[in-house]
């Protein structure tokens, strides 16, 4: 009797330790202490995707988003059109005349078109060296470098003029960096000069001497193909 007293009063100071031995860890109060996570995900506005230099024609767009469900989906837009890698996509949200919110790409107005907006008579060239459909008017003074009364550059958006007398041997294109060289036939070289262009896509140009003929290296921005015309005063670059 003594034993089945002891085992009941043992059973009651374990029950006591508890407030309610029955309740479980799904009772109203505790439940989301554990479970509930904190949402971070902000409101999407934009954002920018910047291509590589090789990229010459943009053939859709795609946006992937999660759904209620959690389910992962996918909505592609066919564009095909012909793209400038120096500006970089911008994907957005934007309300147009109160209808559903659209997401656009859009490309923002590069420094090329802006410099169209400031134009200006460009000083004219020797007689002999100018051709009517080498140099627009009306296009900004900047475009033209001049290395000395002999040779001299001009650029226009994808297109560079090299006003020359002298022959061409060859020409090529090197990677890494990308560059134009074209060799051009002259006993007496010019030296070695750099001339800084910046005007996109050409960087600047370097000519170097050797023997019998003058080097002309034009760095370029990016991955590039050219075409290379003469006319009667010189050669046009057109890079595409």
């Amino acid at each position: 009797m003594q034993k089945i007293l002891w085992l009941f009063l043992s059973l009651a100071v374990i029950l006591e330790a508890r407030e309610n031995p029955f309740e479980t860890s799904m009772s109203p109060e505790n439940v989301g202490k554990t479970t509930q996570v904190k949402d971070e995900i902000t409101n999407f506005t934009s954002t920018t995707l910047s291509l590589p230099s090789s990229a010459r024609i943009l053939k859709s767009a795609s946006v992937t988003f999660q759904n209620l469900d959690g389910s992962i989906s996918e909505e592609v837009v066919a564009v095909d059109q012909n793209i400038d890698w120096h500006s970089p996509l911008i994907l957005s949200t934007q309300s147009i005349e109160a209808k559903p919110i659209a997401l656009l790409v859009t490309a923002p107005q590069t420094q090329k078109a802006v410099e169209k907006k400031e134009v200006v008579s460009v000083p004219p060239l020797k007689d002999e060296m100018v051709v009517k459909s080498a140099i627009p008017t009306n296009v900004a003074a900047g475009n033209t470098f001049k290395f000395n009364d002999d040779l001299s550059f001009f650029i226009n958006q994808n297109e560079i003029t090299i006003f020359t007398k002298d022959t061409k041997i060859r020409d090529f294109l090197i990677a890494d960096p990308y560059k134009i060289v074209i060799d051009l036939k002259k006993e007496n070289g010019y030296g070695t000069k750099i001339l800084e262009f910046q005007k996109a896509p050409y960087v600047s140009a370097t000519l170097g001497s050797h023997d019998g003929f003058y080097r002309i290296a034009i760095l370029l921005d990016g991955h590039y193909r050219y075409d290379l015309q003469a006319f009667n005063g010189g050669y046009i670059i057109k890079v595409k």
